[in-house]
């Protein structure tokens, strides 16, 4: 080393002078070089290198290396919004800490190279990754030998947080799953008969994305968010199935049971309020989609449903008062002698057993002011019933229009059953 300085210009004083030629040709200059390796490395090539020495005997050596690491163990369970870290750690091969120690350039152990013509680091200009910040830090590791238990090794670790672009990936697999679901929910305003067939093919069609979608996620052992997500979507669609099932059961029914049509209509008008919004809702949740844009598509799409349903209350109203009137109907009309010869009883279920008891103060006998059901016995519980009653009319205006006909009344010899407890519910 001191041979060659008489060799320096002055104007080497500042930059140095680059001597990796000689470093590196056929008779090397003899210089120590710092043994620093990389570990768990696949393969490291080198681009460039150089090698200067300056007038005060410091010596500054860069090189330009392509490393492959082997793929870390990565957490893709948050994933497509998973953050990874990506570790490095640099150790001299075979100098411990007495005869090298290392330290970060002014204290930074990452600089990121920028691109002279975007002016932003190349880094940022990755596709699949978004960088977020770096830590670093350097400490003596233990590394005893049997000739010397208290070695230690500098060793630096470097440690990088990275963010996957999750809006490509989310746009492409959850979001066409999403619209199946949405088309779903409109099936709510077609016909009970084609709601199950609709339901059927949406979740064959989400089935058959699923299998495209399994082949680009990562396949690990346990459930990702967007594993999470289709499972809960699968869910979903096996629920509405059921309730569809339940709907054609009770609309089979309604004739013999007519509030049951009541209960069927309640039931579509709050699917229709609800699945749309929430099956957005649960799309900009699971996936952190708080953008502005999308957060102001599922307020109009949410107010646009509820404004259009909000019409439909209405016809609740008019359902529950004509269900009212058929089930005075088919109290009323119950006539003991022919159901006695075709050998039938009249059934009523709980609720509709309720409904009459809360109705029949409207009902009041024409030749006594008092309600029918204060003047006639009743029966034991659950039990089949035959009906027996005076003549009546109804005394609430209201009620006469929408409960009852005008001109109806109760047979005479029956059986005021109002006040019995619940009967089982089976069809006339």
């Amino acid at each position: 080393m001191p041979g060659i300085y008489p060799y320096l210009s002055p104007n080497c004083k500042k930059d140095g002078i680059d001597v990796t030629s000689y470093v590196r040709s056929q008779v090397p200059l003899e210089i120590w070089l710092p043994d620093i390796f990389f570990y768990s490395v696949m393969d490291v090539n080198q681009i460039k290198e150089m090698i200067k020495i300056y007038p005060n005997g410091s010596m500054f050596w860069s090189r330009h290396l392509v490393v492959s690491f082997p793929e870390p163990q990565m957490n893709f369970k948050q994933y497509p919004l998973d953050r990874q870290n990506f570790s490095i750690v640099l150790q001299s091969f075979a100098h411990d800490s007495t005869t090298l120690s290392m330290s970060f350039v002014s204290n930074a152990a990452v600089a990121l190279l920028t691109n002279p013509q975007y002016k932003t680091p190349l880094i940022y200009l990755n596709q699949l990754w978004i960088y977020q910040s770096y830590s670093g830090f350097i400490i003596n590791k233990a590394s005893p030998s049997p000739a010397n238990p208290s070695r230690k090794f500098s060793t630096a670790y470097i440690n990088l947080v990275f963010q996957r672009q999750k809006m490509g990936i989310v746009l492409r697999l959850a979001l066409p799953v999403t619209v199946f679901v949405v088309i779903v929910g409109f099936s709510f305003w077609t016909s009970l008969d084609m709601r199950v067939d609709v339901t059927l093919q949406m979740i064959l069609v989400i089935s058959a994305l699923y299998l495209v979608i399994s082949q680009v996620i990562p396949f690990v052992g346990y459930f990702t968010i967007m594993d999470n997500f289709i499972t809960l979507v699968f869910i979903a669609l096996s629920l509405q199935i059921a309730v569809h099932f339940l709907a054609l059961t009770i609309e089979k029914t309604s004739e013999a049971h007519p509030f049951n049509r009541v209960f069927n209509i309640f039931m579509d008008l709050l699917f229709r309020l609800v699945w749309i919004p929430l099956s957005l809702l649960v799309f900009i949740m699971f996936f952190d989609m708080y953008e502005p844009t999308i957060l102001a598509g599922m307020i109009t799409i949410t107010v646009v449903t509820v404004v259009v349903n909000i019409f439909k209350m209405g016809k609740i109203c008019g359902v529950f008062e004509n269900a009212i009137y058929r089930l005075r109907e088919k109290f009323c009309n119950y006539d003991k002698e022919e159901d006695e010869y075709k050998k039938r009883v009249l059934k009523l279920t709980d609720f509709e057993l309720f409904i009459l008891r809360q109705t029949r103060n409207f009902y009041r006998d024409e030749s006594d002011s008092a309600p029918v059901y204060q003047r006639v016995p009743t029966v034991s519980s659950k039990a089949f019933f035959s009906i027996s009653a005076p003549d009546f009319s109804v005394n609430n205006e209201h009620f006469r229009k929408y409960l009852v006909r005008p001109d109806h009344r109760l047979p005479t010899n029956t059986e005021d059953v109002l006040s019995n407890d619940v009967l089982n519910d089976n069809q006339v």
